[in-house]
């Protein structure tokens, strides 16, 4: 499963167990299938500074919230 243009910073699964989510220092964040491993959605999220982009994920354990946390020193929240 190689998609990221730079290396990976953070990881966290979905807690239905289906999705993963992955981060990376080209600011990227890309939502996975866990069944067939592939990237069904990818999105630029934060900017990058001091070369490093995302340095954090986690999901909500009960509603369909996702936060990330960047170099540029921003959380986001997404659902």
């Amino acid at each position: 499963m190689v998609a990221h243009l730079d290396a990976v910073s953070s990881l966290a699964i979905n807690p239905n167990g289906l999705g993963l989510v992955s981060g990376g220092h080209d600011s990227s964040v890309r939502f996975w299938d866990i069944n067939s491993r592939a990237c069904t959605q990818e999105f630029t999220s934060h900017r990058k500074k001091y070369s490093e982009g995302v340095h954090s994920l986690a999901f909500h354990p009960t509603t369909p919230i996702l936060a990330s946390g960047g170099a540029d020193a921003t959380v986001r929240v997404y659902n």
